[in-house]
């Protein structure tokens, strides 16, 4: 379920999956391929963190049941971890199998 390396199938780290700029490069410890975001993740995520903002603001001034956040969080973080399509591509892989 947690996006994987294409080429090696090892997990790609966490961190950089929630902290990784959309133009910041992944290098698996692995097999040395790099990733990168892709617009499709950029956007996506920034619309699910952005209403997961407004809610959250919502709930601090008494607008919204507090209930409602634990259900968003939870979609932000499937949408941030997730293996799905799209998110991130294969861009290459370092010169001589070196990070």
């Amino acid at each position: 379920m947690l996006m994987k390396c294409a080429t090696c199938g090892s997990r790609i780290s966490k961190t950089w999956l929630l902290l990784g700029l959309p133009w910041s490069k992944y290098t698996c410890a692995r097999c040395h391929s790099v990733f990168a975001g892709t617009i499709l993740r950029f956007v996506v995520n920034t619309i699910a963190v952005g209403v997961l903002g407004f809610f959250a603001i919502r709930v601090i001034k008494g607008g919204t049941n507090p209930l409602l956040l634990p259900p968003l969080i939870g979609l932000v973080l499937v949408l941030f971890l997730a293996n799905l399509p799209g998110q991130i591509k294969k861009v290459g892989k370092t010169a001589g199998g070196r990070r």
